[in-house]
């Protein structure tokens, strides 16, 4: 079942995961028209992305307009799974749907994604595989054409570098680093955009987060 709107608020017990670390970067109060096409894209993406889960598993997307946040992140209890959508990402100049599309598939891929995960005994998968999967296998259930994908990639992953802190990423140039060990964190902007581009081209992980 799954079902859009506000929900309680949930217990101390959930494990979150979050698209960024927390940042002290805010973003202006969202306008009417974005909630609209936000909300148009979540029951796009619910309709869609329904028959990829257990039937015992429950998913609420939640908007949260009013947090000036720049986030998203997704909390597993149990059989629910909340992803939160906050007010600053929403509102960011460079959110459209089909970047709105993108986050959703990456909140996704921490349930969905597989190892490797952040923990030994935990649920979620690393940034890096979550990334991977949303492009992988999520996103190409919405029919997006490959430079609508590349713009989206762009744009989510320069979000990332804003908050960051970090120098913008490029399409035309990739993180070169060779980890020596898998990046269980956050990978570099660059980096991210190199994993999704990966992913959408059905390439293997790149080595500036993953070793083999």
């Amino acid at each position: 079942m799954i079902v859009t709107g506000l929900i309680f608020l949930l217990t101390m017990l959930e494990i979150q995961a979050s698209c960024l670390p927390e940042s002290l970067v805010k973003q202006v109060k969202i306008v009417n028209d974005d909630i609209k096409i936000a909300e148009e894209t979540v029951q796009k993406f619910e309709s869609t992305i329904s028959r990829d889960l257990p039937s015992s598993v429950n998913l609420v997307v939640r908007l949260e307009p009013l947090n000036p946040r720049v986030n998203a992140e997704i909390i597993h209890n149990n059989s629910s799974l909340t992803i939160s959508i906050l007010g600053g990402m929403l509102s960011h100049p460079s959110m459209n749907s089909s970047v709105l599309l993108l986050l959703l598939c990456h909140e996704l891929g921490h349930y969905l994604g597989g190892p490797p995960l952040k923990s030994r005994n935990g649920w979620s998968s690393t940034e890096g595989q979550a990334d991977y999967f949303s492009a992988l296998e999520c996103l190409k259930n919405f029919e997006l054409e490959e430079g609508d994908f590349l713009n989206s990639a762009l744009e989510l992953t320069s979000i990332y570098a804003e908050v960051n802190q970090q120098g913008k990423p490029s399409l035309e140039s990739c993180d070169e680093t060779i980890a020596t060990r898998t990046n269980f964190g956050y990978p570099s902007a660059q980096c991210r955009l190199d994993t999704l581009i990966s992913g959408w081209r059905g390439l293997k992980r790149p080595m500036c987060w993953f070793v083999e």
